[in-house]
């Protein structure tokens, strides 16, 4: 009988398979609903300036739509950027629309929204504030999702706003995120995702700017999902739960906003425990301050489990990624939080690939250059601790 730790055969290429058994791999796909796309090319997009760079050739060879969506859209300097790219093409005929979160971008002038609109971008609101719903304001689109044509698209963390361009004036470091390019199959899931979305916020997606799955060719040879969460859908927690379990030697995270539930956080202690390299990548300045205090409160209970928690010196670890055991890698726009798991629009990358899962550790162990390790006071050594009663103030 085939267990999860049977590795699968080479291909005819001669390339390593990753260990992904048939039982694992239907575990995924259910809890994600998700399936594995094959024939997928994926390439690393680091911070702001890489990204924006992607983004804007992208939009500038588009020849039919593009679908934009954002959590923060600013009118800053790269926003003006990006509203000049858009709005060229819509005057070239290309079919541009653009969805942006009220809240993410809520101190943006309704000058700079019309002046898209006089230019033939189709822009929309998601889930403004409405007096008959006051709660639903807490369901937020926080993705950050560009397709064009069908062809390409791209997900990760990145905003459309400056910060997202600054250095650190102490350290010379730059805003930290994580984007990935994305050519093949796995576009048509992304292109499905926008289409679900755009709908929640008025009227449906023409058909012909939803291609199907069929009609895009493979571009290489990762395999990757495409997970989309909605509210209380809570995809990205139970595929952690599943890849937590699964895991034989390491996960290393990144997270901005690291406010774990509870099943969560016992799912990494209990990795930890047993013996798997856990390892937290955080900021050390927060631009959500309360967050990060937040946060931080939380250390102990992970650190003593055998959990290392690192703070990036720079002005700002905005990434949301995953490497695990080398070969298992996400890139989105899910925090490991109860907004990002439970409450949000939140759109990520899974790939299951060793060539993309040992450029995300590359990426992982230099941004760990530039970090510390945190450390309980008095500790010359960490030693994992077993299973214990939590006190009233760390379960608070």
């Amino acid at each position: 009988m085939q267990s999860l730790d049977d590795l699968m055969p080479q291909g005819a290429d001669g390339a390593a398979s990753v260990p992904r058994s048939r039982r694992l791999d239907r575990a995924l796909t259910r809890v994600s609903d998700a399936p594995l796309r094959d024939g997928n090319a994926l390439t690393l997009l680091r911070n702001g300036s890489e990204t924006y760079a992607d983004w804007l050739e992208a939009i500038g060879r588009a020849r039919r739509w593009v679908h934009l969506e954002n959590y923060i859209f600013k009118s800053d300097g790269i926003g003006q950027r990006f509203a000049e790219a858009l709005a060229a093409r819509a005057a070239d005929g290309v079919r541009v629309r653009v969805l942006y979160d009220w809240f993410g971008s809520l101190d943006v002038p309704s000058s700079f929204w019309r002046k898209l609109r006089q230019a033939g971008v189709d822009v929309r609101t998601f889930n403004p504030l409405a007096v008959t719903a006051p709660f639903d304001v807490i369901h937020r689109d926080h993705r950050k999702l560009l397709a064009v044509d069908g062809e390409y698209a791209s997900v990760g963390g990145v905003c459309i706003a400056d910060p997202w361009l600054d250095r650190s004036p102490v350290t010379g470091l730059p805003y930290r995120d994580t984007a990935v390019r994305v050519l093949g199959p796995a576009v048509a899931d992304l292109e499905r995702a926008f289409a679900d979305v755009w709908r929640v916020a008025g009227a449906p997606l023409p058909p012909d700017e939803q291609p199907p799955l069929g009609r895009i060719v493979p571009a290489g040879r990762v395999s990757a999902r495409v997970i989309e969460q909605e509210p209380d859908r809570m995809r990205m927690l139970r595929v952690f739960q599943v890849m937590l379990a699964a895991v034989e030697q390491r996960v290393w995270i990144a997270d901005a906003y690291f406010l774990a539930a509870p099943i969560l956080r016992e799912a990494l202690m209990a990795a930890a425990r047993d013996g798997i390299d856990v390892r937290i990548l955080l900021p050390a300045t927060n631009d959500l301050p309360m967050v990060g205090a937040l946060s931080r409160y939380g250390y102990q209970p992970l650190i003593e489990a055998g959990v290392k928690i690192w703070e990036y010196a720079g002005l700002m670890m905005h990434a949301k990624t995953t490497v695990a055991d080398g070969w298992w890698a996400r890139v989105g726009s899910t925090n490991l939080n109860v907004t990002g798991l439970q409450t949000n629009w939140e759109i990520d990358l899974v790939a299951e690939d060793w060539e993309f899962g040992a450029a995300m550790e590359r990426m992982y162990e230099d941004d760990l250059a530039h970090a510390r390790e945190i450390r309980l006071s008095g500790s010359r050594k960490l030693r994992p601790r077993p299973a214990r009663p939590e006190s009233r103030a760390e379960r608070q």
